[in-house]
């Protein structure tokens, strides 16, 4: 048997490579195992400290001591060998926070440093990781729901607002806002006249009517979901007292929250909380009163004036209720807004109507004033339209209607 001698310690290489290989797929476990570990804990810490700093700014606390603080309390104390900590705070971009709330954007990025075990071997000694979060913090606000618009539709499809017919629309202090997603989400035709500031859609506009003056059109709205906008609305009442008439004027009972009543024929009403307890239908009476606020009760109500019906009132100056006319309470299903309600809203010669008309789930049907007077008020509902030829002037002052108060909110955004 010959042997071949130039053969010899191949066998010793192929170990020596395969040592190689075998320390590098180790160093790949264990060392990278180690670094992601690190990555992830990093990033929680840097999710954390970003709002502390959020929480700190609602406080009116110092930012970036809260944001440091929290990543030491984390392990990351900046001590520039083993960690660097970044916090950076900047001014919120012009409508990013609702309804234009200021607000601070923190953003916090930690950098770790770790040393390798088995990694060594193939000539690295250490390993980085960077991470970052970024938390936002936008102030409390208080004014109008809805960015002030003067007409809102919240149907998510279909047209929301639709301002076909003759009459002519003349929208003063805010915009027309339409929640649908349909490419006809705000629309008009026939011999209609339409003026308003503006016009916000999630869908599109179709304005093919005989006079459009619209200021400006947004077409790039972000649909809204009911838990965006619930808790906009105002608290429903316990409707646990009885109104009472006296000298052909209805009266709240006394320390009650909200006052039974049932709407038939003309009535006049005293200052106060009334809770409506009828479904009318048609209806010819005129409803009258000044400091008022009416909660329907009724999830399937339907009011439709008639013939010489009509609405002239205004809402409360002051208390909870403050600018709330009309309450038809919004109706929801697993979490969904339904569409159950009627109201046809008519004003009544030179008497305006002061006040909001929050009915989200209502098919609201404006037929404006028979004569100078104008609606006073921002008309929230399902779907808002015209009807008859009247003239409709919403002439909205944000301050004689329905304001909210938004608390502060803080989020992590990256």
């Amino acid at each position: 048997m010959g042997f071949h001698f130039s053969e010899k310690g191949q066998a010793l290489i192929l170990i020596t490579l395969g040592i190689i290989a075998l320390t590098g797929f180790t160093a790949l476990a264990i060392d990278g195992g180690r670094a992601f570990e690190e990555r992830r804990h990093a990033q929680n810490a840097a999710d954390t400290a970003a709002l502390a700093g959020a929480l700190a700014h609602s406080r009116d606390e110092d930012i970036v001591s809260a944001a440091q603080a929290r990543a030491t309390s984390n392990g990351y104390d900046d001590d520039g060998a083993s960690n660097d900590v970044i916090v950076t705070v900047t001014d919120t971009a012009s409508g990013v926070c609702p309804a234009g709330r200021p607000g601070k954007e923190i953003k916090v990025d930690i950098t770790t440093t770790i040393d390798t075990t088995f990694a060594r071997v193939l000539g690295r000694n250490t390993m980085t990781n960077t991470v970052s979060a970024t938390a936002r913090s936008c102030g409390s606000h208080t004014g109008s729901p809805f960015d002030g618009n003067a007409i809102v539709s919240l149907a998510p499809s279909g047209r929301g607002y639709d301002g076909t017919g003759t009459p002519d629309w003349n929208i003063i202090g805010g915009g027309i806002f339409s929640n649908s997603n349909s490419s006809e989400a705000a629309y008009c035709n026939g011999a209609a006249d339409i003026t308003a500031p503006s016009v916000a859609v999630v869908g599109g506009v179709n304005f093919d009517c005989h006079g459009v003056n619209i200021g400006s059109t947004n077409t790039d709205a972000t649909q809204l979901s009911y838990a965006d906008y619930a808790g906009l609305f105002p608290r429903q009442p316990a409707c646990n007292g009885t109104a009472y008439q006296s000298g052909g004027v209805w009266y709240p009972q006394s320390n009650a929250d909200g006052s039974r009543v049932a709407w038939n024929g003309d009535m006049h009403f005293a200052p106060g909380l009334y809770c409506v307890t009828n479904n009318p239908g048609p209806f010819h009476g005129q409803i009258t009163g000044s400091e008022v606020t009416f909660y329907i009760m009724s999830a399937n109500f339907s009011m439709r004036f008639n013939g010489g019906g009509n609405l002239t009132a205004s809402a409360p100056t002051s208390g909870e209720y403050k600018g709330v006319l009309l309450y038809l309470a919004p109706q929801v299903s697993n979490g969904v807004l339904l569409n159950t309600q009627e109201l046809d809203m008519r004003g009544n010669g030179t008497g305006d109507v002061t006040g909001t008309i929050i009915a989200p789930s209502a098919d609201v049907t404006m037929f404006g004033n028979s004569g100078t007077g104008a609606f006073d008020a921002q008309i929230i509902g399902y779907h808002v339209d015209s009807g008859g030829n009247a003239n409709i002037v919403i002439d909205y002052s944000a301050n004689n209607n329905y304001q909210v108060t938004v608390p502060q909110t803080l989020s992590l955004i990256e």
